[in-house]
């Protein structure tokens, strides 16, 4: 078995869609959303045997002003761990990155792995890894009619949907024309959360990148965007990695039809799965999509720290940020969220 870096899309994709188990994040397309928009440095490799892939995973050299670089796969993402045949190829993958890579003199490599590998006990020159289990990932199983998957739902859920559409909110899905609409929801809603807004050409770049994968659904009331969901299809499911809605329009359920809407989309698309992405356990985003009676998958962050950690504890939530004028928010937040891999 062999270490490779692979530059080529076509044969990393090609080993991502034949992998059940592979995410969108792992897609090579990342690769350059990432580096053209942060200008963090990606590696992307794999572990190769007789010719062919036996374990890949996406890396980034990813840096922070006064802190030591880090490896991580992949910044900004719930995850984008090891892909592979085999836990041994996964194993070897990260044994042959760490020393390739000279992780131990740096702050060391971090791993965003679902319950695909176990790399709990996994040794990097004698370190042991230490694991953040605080996420689960929360999808759900689509029925093929839109009017069946309703019909599911408890009669209170049922309810709040329809409060929303006799609340006047009127919707709409499409493709990078509906950006400017979810975005301003999008920026309003981080800075009112204390939180650096990621970069408007972030979501621009994806939709430059992934053209007839990403979508996005905005909700109105009286013509003014209430509530936006940005969604990405991916093999047989629609992931929703952002969603946000304003404060002064949720008594009139703005979210309860969002998420409807979406998981109406993706039964229209002839999808099985609507991935809600990741939240923390017990927090109020966790408590609100239990309501939609998801599955849930956990979620394991592991690192091995290097010579020259130092963590730098990330956090999106910095109070003083909800102060901030919103232009000011949205020209300083992308400067400051390029630094957060959260």
């Amino acid at each position: 078995m062999q270490l490779k870096v692979i530059d080529h899309p076509c044969v990393w994709d090609r080993f991502v869609m034949g992998n059940p188990d592979a995410a969108f994040t792992h897609l090579f397309g990342w690769r350059r959303v990432i580096a053209s928009v942060y200008q963090h440095k990606p590696v992307y490799l794999a572990a190769v045997e007789k010719g062919s892939i036996a374990a890949l995973v996406p890396l980034f050299r990813f840096s922070r002003p006064f802190y030591p670089p880090e490896y991580i796969s992949l910044p900004f993402f719930d995850h984008a761990g090891i892909v592979g045949k085999s836990q041994k190829a996964g194993q070897f993958l990260l044994e042959k990155a760490w020393k390739t890579l000279d992780c131990k003199n740096s702050a060391g490599l971090n791993v965003r792995q679902d319950t695909n590998f176990d790399l709990s006990g996994l040794t990097l020159t004698g370190r042991r890894p230490k694991i953040f289990t605080e996420k689960t990932g929360l999808t759900i199983a689509l029925a093929p009619d839109p009017r069946q998957m309703l019909a599911a739902f408890p009669a209170k859920l049922r309810s709040q949907i329809n409060k929303g559409i006799k609340n006047g909110l009127t919707w709409d899905i499409g493709g990078a024309k509906l950006l400017p609409a979810f975005y301003k929801v999008f920026a309003r809603n981080m800075r009112d959360l204390g939180s650096p807004v990621h970069a408007l050409c972030f979501f621009k770049t994806i939709f430059s990148v992934f053209p007839g994968q990403a979508l996005i659904c905005v909700i109105y009331h009286r013509g003014i965007p209430a509530a936006g969901g940005f969604v990405f299809r991916f093999k047989n499911r629609l992931v929703n990695p952002w969603a946000s809605s304003l404060r002064q329009f949720r008594s009139l359920n703005t979210n309860m039809l969002l998420y409807w809407q979406m998981i109406r989309l993706a039964c229209n698309l002839n999808l099985d799965i609507f991935d809600m992405g990741r939240s923390s356990k017990d927090a109020s985003t966790f408590r609100f999509k239990q309501q939609w009676g998801p599955q849930q998958t956990p979620l394991s962050w592991y690192t091995w720290a290097g010579d020259r950690h130092r963590s730098p504890g990330e956090t999106l939530s910095i109070s003083p940020w909800q102060k901030l004028p919103l232009g000011v928010a949205n020209i300083a937040g992308p400067r400051v969220r390029k630094h957060i891999s959260l």
